[in-house]
């Protein structure tokens, strides 16, 4: 009987997840991650960190919920396991002017969600900046490079294999021997599938040295974020849709520096560790489906714009299942030919 072969292109979170899940599920099956950039060197290992569904467009908000609890409750299993750099803390949504706030339909799924009273309104603006309105939840900070570097570590202990190739396509002769094509190349896609759709949006974030800071913070009007870690605190940021650069300008330095500064004055005594910016892979909804084509089963994973760290086991959960159909028809296939 011939031997299965999975191609899993991309080796961001995404793309690791479904290769975890696939390879440990079916061992026997061949599964390669094809990808130009592996960690620490992939757009995961420079973000934030932070669970919180973010820029992800108009993804159904029962698929938000169904990818990113899941992703919850992996999240809590690895942080009572310990060892792998994770925070539980709280998370403070800010709100400056007043209006309508949206409903997240995870949050009564999540560890004490809840809207912020005046005292505690009161306290956060102390500072100065003056807050109308606020939510807050406990919720957990990821340090990327490890959680990254534990999944690689998972797919290779499960004798999984890895290809450097930056590919030309989805048809790319290299893809040629394999029965199913895993896309998770994120902003990628909008050049390999091709999908107009996907596009970048450009994230300049820094790193500093602050471990009195405890909580992490999003103002919702100036979209700026204080996102500690067992490492560092991550202060940002931008979001700069169709902005391919990664030079850094100083425009942008100043809107991040004193920007959070008005949020955490203390900051201004922080050191500065470094800069980093990244493209998130930005979409109108994450791509999330099965597509036959030529005899060959595609399954779709990206445009998961601020979110692949927040969705990425929840989304892997549905790549599995999707696997799963096409092995039993396989094998259906298979005893009805004998």
């Amino acid at each position: 009987m011939k031997m299965t072969k999975v191609a899993v292109l991309g080796a961001g979170i995404n793309g690791l997840a479904c290769a975890v899940k696939i390879k440990e599920k079916y061992p026997d099956v061949d599964v390669t991650i094809f990808s130009n950039d592996f960690t620490p060197n992939t757009t995961g290992d420079g973000s934030g960190g932070l669970w919180n569904p973010y820029l992800c467009g108009n993804t159904p908000k029962d698929l938000l919920t169904k990818w990113g609890i899941e992703t919850f409750q992996y999240l809590h299993k690895l942080w009572k396991e310990g060892g792998y750099d994770i925070c539980l803390m709280p998370m403070y949504e800010l709100i400056r002017k007043e209006r309508e706030l949206p409903q997240h339909s995870w949050a009564n799924q999540v560890f004490g969600y809840r809207t912020m009273g005046q005292k505690q309104l009161d306290f956060l603006s102390r500072f100065g900046v003056k807050y109308v309105a606020g939510r807050t939840f406990t919720t957990f900070v990821v340090y990327p490079p490890t959680i990254l570097a534990h999944l690689y570590d998972r797919f290779n202990k499960a004798n999984g294999n890895v290809v450097q190739a930056k590919l030309s396509s989805l048809e790319d002769p290299r893809l040629q021997d394999y029965d199913v094509v895993i896309n998770c190349t994120g902003l990628g896609a909008r050049d390999l599938v091709p999908d107009t759709n996907v596009f970048p949006i450009r994230g300049h974030i820094m790193r500093m040295n602050a471990s009195w800071i405890n909580y992490s913070v999003v103002d919702e009007d100036t979209g700026h974020y204080i996102i500690p870690n067992v490492n560092n605190c991550v202060i940002g940021g931008t979001h700069q849709e169709n902005d391919y650069s990664y030079n850094l300008n100083e425009e942008d330095t100043k809107f991040i520096t004193n920007g959070c500064q008005e949020l955490i004055p203390g900051l201004k005594n922080a050191e500065l560790l470094r800069h980093w910016v990244g493209l998130r892979p930005g979409r109108n909804e994450i791509r999330l489906e099965a597509e036959n084509k030529d005899g060959k089963l595609y399954i779709h994973n990206y445009g998961h714009g601020g979110s692949g760290l927040t969705l990425f086991w929840g989304c892997s959960s549905d790549v599995l299942e999707i696997f799963e159909k096409h092995m039993k028809v396989e094998k259906q296939h298979v005893k009805s030919k004998l």
